[in-house]
């Protein structure tokens, strides 16, 4: 499912080595997030989230003895990002995939539930609600995208409009969570990588 869901954001054959390092990223994110959300103390989440924000060997023996494979995995992933985005000069990648690690660690309650609290309103409105502001969404990401000129290059904004194309598949509201469920894929891994179009 990591793959595929890079595959949606940078789809395009140039971008070969952007789809291998990402869903290494994204790989490494879900397996720290299952980790921290339901295998690990609060103790063992502190140390690791600690260890990773300096990314740094010498933490390795800081860190419990169950955390440190998962520890070693990550910073194996940055070292071969820091490898592989050296040769081709474009080092800002890097931080930005350390950026974007440390968003992601930050455990939140889901959209729902805060929706919930803040309009003091049910499940089911909630979700209706957001369904309502998603759709509203999408237009002014299709009215900026279609109609307004743009300071960053379309190499940016393409990744942009593609990552919310990819998020209405995999949370779309009938099929719920496919990122979770990736049984729910099944049928568009099957039409991508399997039994593709014939030109």
């Amino acid at each position: 499912e990591c793959y595929f869901w890079i595959n949606c954001i940078y789809f395009e054959p140039k971008y070969g080595l952007a789809r291998i390092l990402n869903t290494k990223i994204y790989s490494v994110l879900t397996l720290l997030d299952d980790t921290c959300d339901n295998f690990a103390t609060y103790e063992e989440v502190l140390a690791l989230v600690e260890a990773i924000e300096r990314l740094d060997a010498r933490a390795l023996e800081e860190l419990p003895d169950r955390m440190k494979n998962i520890y070693r995995l990550t910073l194996s992933v940055y070292d071969e990002i820091d490898e592989e985005v050296g040769k081709t000069g474009s080092m800002f990648v890097v931080e930005y995939a350390k950026e974007e690690f440390e968003q992601e660690r930050n455990h939140a309650p889901s959209g729902v539930e805060c929706c919930m609290k803040q309009y003091g309103i049910s499940n089911k409105e909630a979700v209706e609600f957001l369904w309502k502001e998603i759709s509203d969404a999408w237009k002014i990401i299709i009215q900026e995208y279609c109609q307004k000129p743009t300071l960053l290059p379309t190499i940016f904004t393409d990744r942009i409009l593609n990552y919310a194309r990819s998020m209405n598949l995999f949370y779309d509201n009938e099929n719920g969570d496919c990122y979770t469920n990736p049984r729910l894929l099944k049928e568009h891994l099957t039409s991508l990588f399997i039994d593709p179009v014939h030109l």
